[in-house]
């Protein structure tokens, strides 16, 4: 068996397992369900930043911390009545914790540069990685948890669901006919394995899938989506899965790891899994709505 079949059967293996435990989350169509497994999502990957930032300047006990609490302190918050029913309201628990978390790593650093020694360069490459653990991909990924409270639950799945198809896609493609046509790696430096070709058939599939699923879980729950808006949408979602996964891999180069983890056989661990989903979960429930609000006051 060559490798590059072992790898694919432990990718498959590993995303059935993913499917089904998503599938539960389905089945139990509870908001309790998604805000649990978006929580220990997030709690898994503080865990495995905590132990690939071992040997750097960052201060990984903050930022482990931060990561275990901030996902159920969103979870609880957002099970019940919200206090204010604007969107900008139920994101302020999120910036919030973001500002308190950004004063603490500085006092922490102002701290080891004044106490134990640690010089103005140390102390900035410790604020980089510290923010960078708790920001990518847990605070990140903690939007979801804004449709917690509404009936968009359907929505929130379909984004996920199509941000891993774009992945699992752009896998299949590469390995049946990357490099085929165009011999120029997609990214050289960053993730030199994939391919233009890998890419683009895996945006092709993912559209036409991706339009289909829409209708099948989400058309029910809400209004018809034209096809040129769900092109413009797609699109978009499509470049933020594929840069969200770079991004993972721009990490794990700087950090001189392969994987993040080993408990998903051939995918890695649970940052692997969430680094691109991290990317189109909160632009659309974080970023998005942000801006359709400020918009619709400017004009009312």
């Amino acid at each position: 068996m060559s490798d590059k079949l072992k790898t694919f059967l432990a990718r498959l293996f590993s995303t059935v397992v993913l499917l089904a435990l998503l599938g539960g989350a389905v089945w139990w169509n509870s908001p309790a369900g998604y805000g649990v497994l978006i929580c220990l999502l997030c709690n898994l990957t503080s865990v495995e930043w905590f132990r690939m930032l071992k040997g750097t300047a960052a201060c990984r006990r903050l930022a482990l911390v931060f990561g275990l609490l901030l996902p159920w302190l969103e979870f609880a918050r957002m099970l019940r009545e919200p206090l204010f029913p604007s969107l900008a309201a139920d994101s302020c628990g999120l910036f919030l914790m973001l500002l308190v978390y950004v004063l603490a790593a500085f006092f922490v650093n102002l701290f080891c540069m004044d106490r134990r020694g640690r010089t103005g360069r140390e102390a900035l490459e410790s604020m980089g990685l510290t923010l960078l653990a708790f920001v990518f991909p847990v605070w990140m990924f903690c939007f979801g948890m804004k449709e917690l409270d509404t009936n968009n639950l359907m929505l929130l799945l379909w984004v996920v669901l199509f941000t891993k198809m774009s992945d699992i896609w752009a896998y299949c493609c590469g390995v049946l006919v990357g490099r085929k046509f165009i011999q120029a790696p997609f990214s050289p430096a960053v993730s030199p394995k994939k391919s233009w070709e890998g890419i683009i058939g895996s945006y092709i599939i993912t559209m036409v899938a991706g339009y289909f699923l829409y209708e099948w879980i989400v058309g029910p729950v809400e209004k018809d989506l034209p096809l040129a808006s769900y092109i413009v949408m797609g699109s978009i979602l499509f470049v933020l899965s594929v840069t969200g996964d770079l991004a993972g891999s721009l990490i794990k180069r700087g950090l001189a790891v392969k994987d993040s983890g080993s408990l998903l056989p051939g995918i890695g661990g649970i940052f692997d899994l969430i680094d691109s989903p991290a990317f189109t979960v909160s632009v659309c429930f974080g970023l998005c709505p942000l801006l359709g609000e400020t918009v619709q006051s400017l004009f009312s």
